[in-house]
Parts: structure tokens; sequence; C-alpha cells
């Protein structure tokens, strides 16, 4: 890290070396930070790719209206944590669901926020598999959808599949408006949970900085196909977009350097959750 101290002084303080994350180092006191610099593996030579200056210190969270959106898009879960009736929360995905990490955090967090609230928590996760998968399975597997997810006839359902992320556009709004009228079905309020960033190879970058703007067709479908339908989206995706301008690769998050949020990195998903009942 590039720091500068209660006078002013400039100096680097050099890291702990990690096979997958490095930790950022910490300062001491009086001390600021002014950038990281991410020596990832080894590199002949220092570059731009490997300088992130801190340009803000958290995510600038968007000022919500005055109601929150909770309650405009998921008013029977609202009133359910308000009024202490037990609150059947589903949370579906892949590997990342997997941990069982994001939603504790969230549930925790609702209960925080609405002490009256009952909040029943179900995980339904599959990992290295997407909806596709699901929905392919006969009844009585282990994962088929009508069982797993539509029958425990939860409350509020929250979608995790950041191995959709390699759906087309079309698929994408068709696949998910499927699920909508399915959820309606069953009387289940959805949010949808955008993925995080994966390795930048996989999502067509070349660099971990300037990043803002999730290139995949897929994050920007879910964003279109919830605006028009007026289904709650926890955008999670704008988070990690943003990670470099407070100076943090954000590979350094991935436990495998590639896709697996560490611990620290689900905070981001309960994150972008919880601003839907700021």
């Amino acid at each position: 890290s590039i720091i500068a101290n209660a006078e002013g002084k400039i100096s680097v303080k050099r890291g702990e070396q990690h096979i997958a994350m490095p930790p950022i180092t910490p300062l001491g006191e009086g001390e600021s930070r002014l950038a990281n610099v991410y020596l990832e593996g080894h590199i002949p030579a220092l570059s731009q790719d490997s300088l992130f200056p801190v340009l803000e210190s958290a995510y600038p969270e968007t000022a919500l209206p005055r109601e929150c959106l909770a309650s405009t898009l998921l008013p029977n879960a609202m009133k359910k944590l308000r009024s202490g009736k037990k609150l059947r929360l589903l949370a579906w995905g892949d590997s990342v669901t997997n941990y069982k990490r994001w939603q504790t955090m969230f549930a925790e967090r609702l209960r925080a926020r609405y002490p009256e609230a009952d909040i029943e928590l179900i995980t339904e996760a599959w990992p290295g598999r997407n909806t596709d998968s699901y929905l392919a399975e006969p009844p009585g597997s282990a994962h088929n959808y009508q069982e797993k997810v539509l029958d425990l006839k939860p409350d509020l359902i929250v979608s995790e599949f950041v191995n959709d992320a390699g759906f087309s556009a079309e698929k994408t709004g068709e696949r998910y408006a499927k699920l909508l009228l399915d959820f309606q079905g069953i009387g289940a309020e959805w949010i949808i949970l955008t993925p995080h960033y994966v390795h930048h190879s996989w999502m067509g970058l070349d660099s971990q900085r300037q990043i803002d703007d999730d290139p995949r067709a897929y994050i920007k479908a879910l964003r279109l196909f919830a605006a028009n339908r007026k289904v709650a989206l926890a955008d999670a995706s704008l988070r990690y977009g943003r990670l470099w301008r407070q100076g943090i690769p954000y590979l350094t998050l991935m436990e495998n350097n590639i896709n697996h949020p560490n611990q620290c990195a689900h905070t981001i998903f309960a994150d972008s959750l919880m601003a839907l009942f700021d």
C-alpha cells in the first residue's frame, strides 16, 4: 500500500503474500491509504493494471425513495416482517448459495432491522449447476425444481445463479419470465440477486480496473427484466464493479482467485439485499 502518515509523509508499506487472497495491508495510527499495488504472480514490470488508487471509501449508496423499495415490491414479506408472522425465506442458487453465507447474513440483518420478525431460512443450492439443471431434473431427484423449490411454498425467494451468467439476453428474459409465473402461482415474492464478478478473462475484461459496467448480457437482461416486471433486484454486480474504486482488486476476494467469493465478499450480497429494505 502507498500510505500517508499524519504529517503527510508518503511511504510504501509491504503487504503479505497469499496464493489467492492477499489481505489489504493494515494501517497504523494516523495513516491513510492512497493506493494499493497488486502484484499478480510474476510480472516483468508494473503497469496501470497493477495500481489501485483509493477513489472512494465505500460503495456510494443510492438515495432511495421515502418508502423503502421492499414495501412496494415485496408487500407481503414486509407485512410479515413487521407483524411477527412467520416468513419462510428460500435462498435458491448454486455453489455461492451452497456456502450458506450471504443468506445467513441477510436473515440476521433482517431480524436486527425488524425485531418482531419470525424468519424461517431454507437453502436449496446445487454447486456447479444453473436453472437449466433444476428444470431438467425428474421428479424424485435431489434437486427437482417442483419439489425442492415450488413445493416448499416459500413466502420470499432470493435467487442467485452466477452459473446462469452465460445465458443470452433472450434466454434470460424467457427463463426468468417462466420463473416469475411459477412463483406468482404459489404466491411467493421474489428478489433476484445479481452475481459477483468472476475472473476477468471469463467476462471479456482485460483488467480489474475501470470495470463499473458489467459486460455480461445476462446482467443487462436481468436489470431490464426486473425493471419491466416490477421484480425486486438486489444488484450485487454494481457493487463488485466499484471495488476497484476502493483500491480493491476484486479477485483478491475470491477464495480460488477465480469465482468463489470469500466471507468478506459475501457481505456484498447481504449489503445489496438490505439496500432494498432501507
